[in-house]
């Protein structure tokens, strides 16, 4: 009997070493992702870079989602076809050297393209940790950890609020930028000593006689509606994360509310991220004790609706009551964590890496879609260059709209996906 547990717990710290070292990658791409989400930062870059107008900021921002959209369906059938591992090692590399040739660039050209090379490795960042969870954790864990890597991961996004901020005000921005490459060599070490693919001591290379060709995993993966509708639902619930958390947070609250300080709209949008820390174990959590993912999808979906209605129209201007709506909007949102388990249980290991890939285009295109789109549609509501500050705040209230009908998308997504919940 001591044997056989002592098997178990070196079995579970494996387990919890493998499929959370490659997390730790999630965690430092993510930071990559929404490493501009104070203004101080994009100020820095826009001096550093020697950007001429906002759009252009927008365009080298951006390069990051192109390539994380355009790659997700390649990197996951690389995932399928190849050691997990070794892509994730190959891609946490390119992350660094990516890292590090922003932090010495002074060219806008230059870093654009490490910054679309950074989006192709969050390719991997993003779905590795979710490739190699259900070979290690059984379904009736699998909401639990997903939701536990999730948190993993949005730590990185407040990382890049707050603690960066500070980073920049003590050290300057090349030195933020050096601790920044620094960190992300520890992440690679980190994934060459302990991820591994599978229980079992050998390499998961796929043998070629009995993996399936590339147009069948296709197939398989865009015939399953499952994937569809999760990917949807995942990505419809991170908008708050992408739209309110990366970019536009902290300027929709310096229009709505102007008295605030640029350390209080920093602090006010970080609660986006500690609340889906909070909250992303904690749903995945319910959802394993409800025994039901459809249940649990809807419900953070509808409460979702409901918390931004109450950031729409304030009960109250007081700084306070942002602080908790926009941390009660960081752990409801967490349900969206529920699609990843989902997904895994709705297709075999051999199609997973591209089921995950193609879940992700989706999830992901919503927020290259979102992130342009919020910016346009201030615009077209009068949030022009010329406009006064009355006219920017209608403009940014008006084009926040797009929030809860994301949010009314992702209950109908929720109502419509079937039950995946498996007793083991």
């Amino acid at each position: 009997m001591t044997t056989l547990t002592q098997t178990e717990t070196k079995s579970s710290i494996r387990a919890i070493l493998s499929v959370f070292s490659a997390g730790a990658f999630f965690f430092y791409s993510f930071i990559q992702m929404t490493l501009f989400s104070t203004e101080a930062m994009k100020a820095y870059f826009i001096d550093k870079l020697s950007l001429a107008s906002i759009a252009e900021f927008g365009s080298f921002a951006g390069a990051f989602l192109y390539g994380t959209v355009l790659m997700l369906i390649p990197i996951g059938i690389l995932l399928d076809k190849v050691s997990v591992k070794k892509v994730i090692m190959s891609t946490a590399l390119l992350a660094v050297v990516c890292v590090i040739g922003t932090s010495l660039s002074n060219n806008q050209t230059l870093s654009m393209i490490f910054r679309f090379l950074l989006g192709i490795a969050h390719c991997a960042a993003f779905m590795a940790p979710f490739r190699l969870a259900p070979r290690w954790f059984p379904s009736s864990k699998l909401a639990l950890v997903s939701g536990l890597l999730v948190t993993f991961a949005v730590f990185g996004g407040w990382v890049s609020g707050s603690p960066v901020l500070m980073m920049l005000e003590y050290y300057g921005g090349d030195t933020t930028m050096y601790i920044n490459s620094a960190l992300g060599v520890l992440v690679l070490l980190c994934i060459i000593f302990f991820v591994q693919d599978s229980p079992s001591e050998e390499s998961k290379d796929v043998n070629t006689e009995d993996s399936l060709s590339l147009m069948k995993s296709l197939k398989l993966a865009a015939s399953n509606s499952q994937n569809w509708l999760a990917g949807l639902y995942i990505g419809l619930l991170n908008l708050s994360v992408l739209l309110l958390g990366a970019v536009w947070g902290t300027t929709y609250l310096k229009f709505v509310n102007p008295e605030f300080s640029e350390e209080t709209y920093t602090g006010i949008i970080g609660m986006i991220f500690i609340g889906t820390m909070v909250g992303s174990p904690l749903c995945g959590w319910i959802s394993d004790q409800l025994k039901s993912r459809k249940i649990a999808m809807i419900g953070g979906a509808f409460l979702s609706l409901l918390i931004m209605l109450l950031i729409m129209f304030p009960l109250s201007n007081a700084a306070g009551y942002f602080y908790f709506t926009f941390l009660a909007l960081g752990i409801i949102t967490s349900a969206q964590t529920i699609g990843y388990p989902v997904i895994g249980e709705s297709n075999d290991d051999e199609v997973l890496g591209t089921a995950n890939g193609l879940s992700a285009v989706v999830l992901m295109g919503i927020g290259a879609i979102g992130q342009p789109l919020f910016g346009s549609l201030v615009g077209y509501f009068g949030g022009n260059e010329n406009a006064s500050m009355d006219q920017l705040q209608t403009a940014f209230q008006s084009a926040i709209w797009v929030m809860p009908i994301a949010f009314i998308g992702a209950i109908i997504c929720g109502a419509l996906i079937k039950e995946t919940f498996r007793k083991v």
